[in-house]
């Protein structure tokens, strides 16, 4: 073999440990993260993530392109699809009651590189998800105000003509995104009462638009002579279904966050099954409610609910279906960004992502990026490659820290140091090969880092 390349055995063994799983903990109730969410606060979290601007645009879209008045059917059948996936969350949620949502699950299930696979496009799908919801925000907030925005910032800035890029720079999404992330560092319980309040005027707002909405409700509309009730028939059904079934994805923010749950066992399943059964009642009233107030051909699918009731005569409602989607988009974008750094505090503590993440603010007792990691999550797992193992000599510390939260510039800038502190160790290493006597202890170890059997 030429000098410097790794055995066969090394790379049998590599292979094995890609696959290893994350073993469960005699005691999994035991954290350094401070359990404050009761069950109320978990539900109003799923309800946030799922209940939002889909409500007030995806209805009208899928009704009036996909299924018709039969958009009820498609917001069913997705509602009984997602419960599959929920009672498999609520499962795992129970018994392995830690933050990391779907790449816990499946580290302790399929093994690591599923593991890091998965986490990554969770953590690809908070990102894209943050920023769209608050692109929304920006863009609902600019219609309101004439597009005034958007004409003042084209003619400041200009206009751009980058594929795959907006016209001009949002900065109002951006700033939406600050103030948003800046009451989701402050902690569970601050993040966990702005949802509430924003929650709480959602439903009301719904509630207020299912009692109106019957009332004008029109059973002509569901006539033959306005198409009938599926007027794309069951392929209509289907297609709205795979549509409306992102409607409910929301739900997995509460398994993120079972590990500062009170009673995670109890919370876990219950948060889950009433907030996915809130959400389902909630599109498919609505729904319903929509296509018997005007017909289904007629509607807009930009704002489909606003537009039925200016078309009714009651343009005022539509000023309260504003500040519902407002409050909606609201709550989806703090689900987003309350989840995010609970993905990557675990992901982090696990050892599959920059060790950096898993400290804390200091404000919530522990120090920040130069203090210590959690080392209640960090006992299965080794400081950074190249940095000395835990040992009599390194001790881990615990902290019972609380609140994990978005990495500040220090952190940016220990996560630039370390990564170029790996690349160089690494080619020394590739460069150097194995030397004798090694192999003994490569059956604990990967790339320097301790590892289990």
């Amino acid at each position: 073999m030429a000098p410097g390349l790794p055995s066969t055995a090394r790379l049998a063994r590599f292979c094995q440990k890609l696959n290893r799983l994350k073993p469960l903990e005699e005691s999994s109730m035991d954290t350094s993260l401070r359990r404050c969410l009761s069950t109320l606060d978990l539900t109003l979290l799923g309800v946030g993530g799922m209940v939002g601007s889909g409500l007030y645009v995806l209805t009208g879209t899928v009704a009036k392109d996909m299924a018709g008045p039969a958009v009820l059917l498609s917001f069913l059948v997705a509602a009984v699809a997602s419960l599959l996936a929920a009672l498999c969350y609520a499962e795992f949620g129970a018994r392995v009651p830690r933050t990391g949502s779907a790449y816990l699950f499946t580290y302790v299930s399929m093994g690591e590189i599923w593991a890091f696979l998965i986490g990554w496009n969770v953590l690809l799908e908070y990102l894209i998800g943050g920023a769209a919801v608050a692109r929304a925000w920006s863009g609902y907030l600019d219609a309101i105000f004439n597009h005034s925005i958007r004409n003042f910032t084209e003619s400041h800035m200009g206009v751009w003509q980058v594929p795959f890029l907006a016209r001009y720079p949002d900065f109002l999404a951006a700033g939406i995104l600050l103030v948003a992330s800046a009451f989701v560092s402050c902690g569970a319980r601050v993040s966990s009462w702005l949802n509430h309040t924003f929650s709480a005027i959602s439903m009301i707002v719904i509630l207020f638009i299912i009692v109106l909405g019957f009332i004008l409700a029109r059973p002509h509309n569901w006539s033959p002579e306005e198409g009938g009730f599926a007027p794309f028939g069951f392929s209509g059904i289907l297609a709205g279904t795979a549509t409306c079934f992102y409607a409910f994805v929301g739900f997995d923010v509460i398994a993120a966050s079972s590990e500062e749950a009170k009673n995670p066992r109890w919370a876990v399943p219950m948060a889950i099954a009433i907030s996915l059964g809130l959400a389902a009642g909630a599109y498919i009233l609505v729904s319903t409610v929509l296509t018997l107030m005007v017909p289904w051909h007629s509607l807009d699918p930009d704002s489909a609910l606003a537009d039925a009731f200016y078309r009714r005569g009651y343009s005022w409602a539509g000023f309260i279906v504003a500040v519902g989607s407002i409050c909606a988009m609201n709550t989806v974008l703090l689900s987003n960004l309350f989840s995010l750094p609970r993905i990557v505090y675990a992901m982090a503590a696990d050892g599959l992502f920059f060790q950096v993440f898993a400290r804390v603010h200091p404000r919530t007792q522990p120090s920040g990026p130069g203090g210590s990691p959690a080392a209640k999550e960090t006992r299965h797992f080794s400081d950074p490659v190249g940095a000395p193992n835990s040992s009599p000599q390194h001790p881990s510390q615990h902290l019972p820290h609380a609140e994990a939260e978005l990495p500040d510039v220090a952190a940016l800038y220990l996560l630039a140091a370390g990564w170029t502190h790996r690349v160089f160790w690494l080619r020394d290493l590739a460069q150097q090969g194995e030397p004798e006597g090694a192999t003994g202890a490569d059956d604990r170890t990967l790339c320097g880092v301790p590892q289990w059997q």
